[in-house]
């Protein structure tokens, strides 16, 4: 993971950003963002999420984002909580503005059960998404992920969740700066 992640940010390096008629500072390849969506769990325990992300990171001409975020996943039915911690890596595969564009995130889920039982877990989303509308400084987009929690079986009062990783599918509604 970190080999690719170093590859990525190795490559993203040596492309040419496009030229702006205005003047450029050295702010202009900083980006962030925040994300709503909700998750359905695809597993049948029960676990379906209201999610909240923001990340920070590096973009330029073929990289919207190489960097780093967290997400808050609140758990519609009960209280366990997880928070993902992840890097993240999103393209459109071209220096000119496209429709679609490939998301990437990878890392760990500290997963808060329940009474202070925690689980640290693998954390992977790979997903696809659509511009909505954009202008000089901010872009909005609607991603559609699958997500890949790792937890593991717990007990939560007298009810087993006997879950062996978790799968969801993803929507996200976002904006980045």
């Amino acid at each position: 993971m970190t080999l690719m992640l170093s590859l990525m940010a190795g490559m993203s390096l040596n492309l040419h950003a496009e030229e702006l008629n205005t003047k450029v500072s050295g702010w202009s390849h900083f980006t962030w963002g925040a994300e709503i969506g909700g998750a359905i769990d695809l597993t049948s325990h029960d676990l379906s999420t209201v999610n909240l992300d923001a990340f920070f990171g590096y973009r330029n001409s073929w990289v919207q984002v190489l960097g780093v975020g967290a997400e808050v996943n609140m758990m519609l039915s009960n209280s366990v909580r997880a928070f993902p911690v992840y890097a993240i890596f999103r393209t459109g595969f071209s220096s000119r503005p496209t429709l679609f564009f490939m998301d990437l995130r990878g890392g760990v889920s500290f997963n808060n059960i329940s009474y202070g039982s925690e689980q640290t877990c693998a954390y992977v989303s790979p997903g696809v998404g659509i511009n909505l509308a954009s202008g000089r400084t901010f872009r909005s987009y609607i991603t559609l992920s699958y997500v890949y929690n790792g937890m593991k079986p717990f007990y939560r009062g007298n009810e087993n969740y006997n879950v062996d990783g978790l799968s969801m599918a993803c929507l996200r509604l976002g904006v980045s700066f």
